[in-house]
């Protein structure tokens, strides 16, 4: 119950940090961005989710801060701790009780070598397909659960090693983005990696804002095996629609998932109320290989789910909610998840912007 109530009280306190927008190069990017300038900075979310699986219920509050410190225009130290609850009742009616588990995301320097290499030494996200870099942020994240293909690729969640990534190539027409990593073993506690080698490239048109991509992955421990990813993404810019896809493949299993997002903002009726209301779909299928198992469902499953987020004060508060459906050969059962999320911004120099 303590460690409940003080849970509870990281929220609260995280409420004192004073708000500021992120001057994000999209908003569907993670705060792994150097615009901070010179200023170092704290950023990050937190947020409250209410997760019903099967009808048990969970109580999962979350502090995700992010520390970004330039060291000039080409230097940059970023790292980012995830603080988790997760809270049950006991002998399923009586107190939540639980505990707080805490994880290194990343801690990484980056160096801009040039205009197409950015070198990264130290903890990272693995850069496969489109959700571990780009969607998985709480703040960012339409769905709080993650695809149900969401461990392929991901071994541990992050690697230990180096990285190299950029802008391969750009013109008026597209532009080609690479990333190539390695990373090593670790059982350091907070620190654990796998070692994988791997690449991620993809390419954006901007003319029709539609890019495609693919990844590729080579565990070198133990059963060595190979994985992959291929995923589509298209924002037209006539409507605030988002529209996303993946397939992921893997010795244990292959599957896809494709969402859908639209925010209600073109809506000629009550504009002022429904404009900041989004609409999310989702909707998931998976194959089970070789037994299955290692993150990945034993069983083949399917899953659709739908969400309806309200954004606040410049979109930095979000209600959130979504309900899914999980359909599969051992257990069909129902999915909710109502709660908050809460996106800040707090220069550590006074005065500074």
């Amino acid at each position: 119950m303590k460690k409940w109530i003080w849970a509870g009280c990281m929220l609260l306190c995280s409420f004192a940090a004073r708000a500021q927008d992120a001057d994000n190069k999209s908003t569907d990017t993670d705060s792994k961005s150097t615009s901070a300038g010179y200023v170092p900075v704290v950023s990050g979310g937190l947020g409250y989710v209410y997760n019903v699986v099967g009808g048990v219920p969970t109580l999962l509050p979350q502090i995700d801060p992010v520390l970004l410190v330039p060291f000039g225009s080409h230097v940059l130290l970023e790292s980012r701790t995830d603080f988790t609850g997760f809270f049950e009742r006991r002998n399923g009616t009586g107190d939540y009780t639980g505990e707080i588990f805490k994880s290194v995301e990343y801690a990484q320097l980056d160096w801009l070598a040039s205009s197409h290499v950015t070198a990264v030494a130290g903890r990272y996200w693995l850069p496969f397909g489109l959700y571990p870099e780009r969607y998985q942020a709480l703040w960012i994240a339409v769905f709080q659960d993650r695809p149900i293909t969401g461990a392929i690729g991901t071994p541990n969640g992050s690697g230990d090693g180096g990285q190299l990534r950029g802008v391969a190539a750009q013109t008026d027409k597209f532009t080609i983005d690479y990333a190539a990593y390695f990373s090593t073993h670790s059982n350091t506690n907070e620190l654990q990696a796998s070692r994988v080698a791997g690449g991620d490239g993809s390419i954006f048109f901007p003319d029709k804002h539609i890019e495609v991509g693919g990844s590729y992955q080579r565990l070198l421990e133990g059963h060595e095996i190979n994985s992959g990813a291929l995923y589509a993404q298209w924002k037209p810019q006539a409507i605030p629609l988002d529209v996303k896809t993946e397939y992921d493949r893997s010795f244990y299993g292959q599957g896809y998932w494709v969402e859908g997002n639209y925010m209600l903002s073109q809506l000629p009726v009550a504009n002022n109320l429904f404009k900041n209301l989004q609409i999310g779909l989702r909707s998931q299928q998976f194959d089970p290989l070789n037994g299955g198992g290692h993150g990945l469902p034993t069983v083949n499953t399917q899953r659709v789910d739908i969400a309806l987020n309200y954004y606040f004060r410049d979109n930095n508060w979000r209600v959130i909610s979504n309900y899914g459906r999980q359909f599969s050969s051992g257990n069909d059962q129902n999915v909710w998840n109502v709660g908050f999320t809460y996106r800040f911004l707090w220069p550590l120099w006074p005065g500074r912007k």
